[in-house]
């Protein structure tokens, strides 16, 4: 039963968003009662934070496959390949990013379970921490230089999570004169050459204005 509720949670948020979203009506496309998704969730702000969470974790698992499988590369191609997964997650799906909007109007979503912002904050920490390992690996195989790692991570991080919270804005959106994709790929090179020993091997290259995407 909670499977089919967050099914349909997901499609209607998808469709009206949090504010338009009703309880009702996904209890209906859910096929349940409305006391029954209250039993497994006390407010629509928790639903409204399972369902994003629950969207989150393919990511999560995602993640952590790719940093076993890509241990045997050199820290800058693991690095490039890290975020760009990112970037891909987010391009297939948008409305996973909504978390941190939910975070911070956490006070405007209702009760929400004991805990449940911390559990959701714990596993963002869980996937910096990959890049973290990632970065540590670097230093260790002396291909990065001697560096808080720890930092450098979340520098990645509010990087590339400021870039696409901008790229949201449409008006933001026409001051580029390039593919979103070619901008998020300079911007990770540009923090990936400070941390290199070798900094000629990011690969900066000259970007060409590109059609809108």
């Amino acid at each position: 039963m909670r499977t089919r509720i967050l099914d349909a949670a997901r499609e209607h948020f998808v469709e009206f968003g949090y504010a338009e979203a009703n309880v009702d009506a996904i209890a209906v496309a859910a096929g349940v009662s409305k006391g029954s998704i209250y039993r497994h969730f006390p407010s629509k702000g928790a639903l409204y934070f399972a369902v994003l969470s629950a969207n989150s974790h393919e990511f999560f698992e995602g993640s952590e496959k790719h940093v076993q499988e890509t241990k045997d590369l050199p820290t800058a191609e693991r690095i490039r390949k890290l975020w760009g997964n990112y970037l891909k997650h987010w391009l297939r799906n948008p409305t996973d990013f909504e978390i941190f909007w939910a975070f911070d109007n956490a006070e405007e979503l209702g009760e929400l379970p004991e805990g449940l912002t911390d559990r959701i904050a714990e596993n963002w920490t869980r996937a910096l921490r990959l890049t973290e390992q990632v970065l540590d690996d670097g230093v260790e195989r002396g291909e990065l230089i001697q560096v808080d790692t720890w930092k450098a991570a979340q520098s990645f991080w509010t990087l590339a999570t400021t870039l696409i919270d901008h790229d949201n804005n449409r008006a933001r959106r026409r001051m580029r004169d390039r593919p979103f994709h070619e901008t998020y790929e300079f911007a990770i090179e540009l923090l990936l050459r400070g941390l290199l020993v070798n900094p000629e091997e990011a690969s900066l290259g000259t970007l060409a204005p590109g059609e809108e995407d």
